[in-house]
C-alpha cells in the first residue's frame, strides 16, 4: 500500500528546466563554451544533468576548466532572479493534490539533483515547502541520477520500503534513477510538451489534474 510520494523538483515541481538550461549556456558562454557543442553523456540535452556532471563534461570535451563554486553561486544567483521574473508559481493542480494526499496522511518528499540552496530558492518562489516531511537535494549525495542515492536516502529518511513510494519523475535519467532504487515511477510530461511518454513507468501523465488520490490508489493497486 502505497504510504509516500516522491517528486523531482525541476521539471516536475516548477516549470524551471528551460530557464535553467538557458542560464548554463549564458553563463558557460562567458567562458568561452558553447554548450550547445557539449555532448551530454545522459543523452538528454543537459536538461538532467546535475552541476558536477554538467561541468566534468564541458571541462573532458572543451578543455575549459570551471570553477565549480564560482559556477554555482552565479548559477543559483541567475536562476532565482530570472524565475522571480517569469512569475513562476505553483500548479493550482499540484498545490490541490499535496493537500489531498496530506488528508490521506501519505507522506510527501523531494529527492533532486540540484544543490540545496536551489532547491531551497525554488521552494521559497512555490511555497509549497510545509508539505514535505522530506528533502533530499545534490548537496546530501556523491552519486547523481541516474545513480539511486538520493532516492535510496529519501528512503531511508522516510522509513519506508521501495513498494510503499510512487515516485514523479520528468527525465529518462530520473526514472533509471528511481527504478534502480526499486521504486514504482510516474511519468511526468506537462513542462516537457514534446515527450510524450518515459519508458519503465506505470504511468505518463500531461498535467497535475490528470493525478488525484484516487487515480493513485488505482495505480497503486493495479501494479
Amino acid at each position: 500500500m502505497i504510504k509516500a510520494m516522491i517528486f523531482d523538483m525541476d521539471g516536475v515541481l516548477i516549470d524551471s528546466v528551460r530557464t535553467g538550461l538557458q542560464v548554463r549556456k549564458q553563463l558557460l558562454a562567458n567562458y568561452g563554451v558553447d554548450l550547445d557543442t557539449v555532448p551530454d553523456p545522459q543523452g538528454e540535452g543537459h536538461r538532467a544533468a546535475s552541476l558536477k556532471t554538467l561541468l566534468t563534461s564541458v571541462e573532458k570535451h572543451s578543455g575549459v576548466h570551471v570553477d565549480h563554486e564560482e559556477f554555482k553561486q552565479l548559477s543559483q544567483k541567475h536562476m532565482y532572479q530570472q524565475l522571480k521574473n517569469s512569475g513562476a508559481a505553483a500548479d493550482p493542480a499540484l498545490v490541490s493534490l499535496l493537500k489531498e494526499l496530506r488528508r490521506h496522511d501519505i507522506l510527501c518528499a523531494i529527492t533532486s539533483s540540484s544543490l540545496q540552496e536551489s532547491v531551497d530558492n525554488k521552494l521559497k518562489i512555490l511555497g509549497i515547502k510545509p508539505y514535505f516531511s522530506v528533502i533530499i537535494t545534490g548537496s546530501d549525495a556523491q552519486e547523481h541520477k541516474p545513480h539511486p542515492e538520493g532516492y535510496l536516502l529519501t528512503l531511508a529518511k522516510l522509513r519506508l520500503s521501495p513498494n510503499q513510494c510512487i515516485i514523479v519523475e520528468d527525465t529518462k535519467t530520473g526514472v533509471e534513477a528511481g527504478l534502480a532504487a526499486g521504486c514504482r515511477v510516474i511519468g511526468f510530461t506537462q513542462y516537457n510538451p514534446s515527450r510524450e511518454t518515459l519508458e519503465g513507468t506505470i504511468a505518463n501523465i500531461a498535467h497535475w489534474h490528470d493525478l488525484t488520490y484516487e487515480t493513485l490508489v488505482k495505480l497503486d493497486t493495479k501494479s
